[in-house]
């Protein structure tokens, strides 16, 4: 993952990397560490917890609320666009509800 965005690495030095905790090992944070990168992720079992972990409750949080307000958008948007076409099917057949 991170060999493949070298130019956006290379572009944006001392970056904070947000990932969940499958996102482990040496090699990995050696890599990070290198690469001059922050690695902000939940422990894992057994691990002490990590700098900022304060922060992934609100994150999580904020980004649930705003899944929830787009699928609550689709959802109504799939409903009017169902009844819009009913309304017209009907419209066009002459029949009246």
């Amino acid at each position: 993952m991170l060999d493949d965005a070298r130019d956006v690495v290379a572009d944006h030095p001392g970056q904070t990397i947000i990932g969940d905790n499958n996102y482990y090992g040496r090699a990995f944070e050696q890599g990070v560490a290198v690469r001059d990168l922050t690695l902000l992720c939940p422990a894992r079992k057994g691990e002490p917890e990590r700098a900022g972990a304060r922060l992934f409750r609100p994150l999580r949080q904020t980004t649930e609320s705003i899944n929830q307000t787009f699928k609550g958008h689709l959802t109504w948007n799939a409903t009017a666009a169902v009844l819009m076409l009913v309304s017209s099917c009907a419209y066009w057949r002459g029949c009246s509800r």
